[in-house]
């Protein structure tokens, strides 16, 4: 014999697991395609942001270690843009398409040649130059002197690529290299560092 208990159990069973209709997948679709469409401008922001920070701190990061080596060897280290044949330096105020070196300048004459000793060298903030800009106030090399010194005050933008002046403030660093070798960000709408 058949018990009803089970018949009612494996009618309800069948009930409950029936598929998801079209109309419940139409708006669990609908309901997502909102979802992202809100999230895609911060999740743009998010990666900008992220990808301009590092870059910041990658260059500060080389600065800080020309700095300590200038002090610790007692020698004039250099940091500029690298030509891609050689260690020679590149005189540009757009430094974001060119690898940047550290070396020690042996000789003192103000450029790589033999016997520099190469420190290190950070990879192309954007070789295709499309998305990213690190500019130098001006053309030349940053030098720190044995005593940690800076020869000249520096000014360096990094910023995201674009026709929108507002965004590329927004996202957009300042920073400075004071004379006596101090490093610090600020806002991208900086004009002038000051000697701090």
């Amino acid at each position: 014999m058949c018990d009803k208990r089970a018949v009612s159990f494996s009618q309800s069973n069948a009930a409950s697991s029936r598929g998801v209709t079209l109309l419940e997948l139409l708006v669990t679709v609908v309901v997502l395609s909102v979802i992202v469409a809100l999230a895609m401008p911060s999740m743009r922001d998010f990666v900008v942001g992220n990808r301009l920070s590092s870059s910041v701190n990658g260059f500060i990061g080389l600065a800080n270690f020309a700095r300590s080596e200038a002090i610790v060897r007692n020698q004039d280290v250099i940091i500029c843009p690298k030509d891609a044949s050689s260690n020679a330096c590149v005189s540009t105020t757009a430094w974001n398409t060119y690898e940047i070196q550290a070396f020690v300048d042996v000789d003192a004459d103000g450029a790589f040649s033999t016997g520099d000793i190469l420190l290190k060298t950070l990879p192309a903030v954007d070789s295709a130059n499309s998305q990213m800009g690190l500019d130098r106030s001006g053309t030349g090399i940053l030098i720190f002197g044995s005593a940690g010194y800076a020869r000249q005050a520096q000014l360096f933008k990094i910023y995201a690529i674009t026709a929108d002046s507002a965004y590329k403030a927004r996202f957009g660093r300042t920073i400075c290299v004071s004379k006596v070798g101090r490093i610090r960000v600020a806002d991208y709408a900086l004009t002038t560092c000051p000697d701090f």
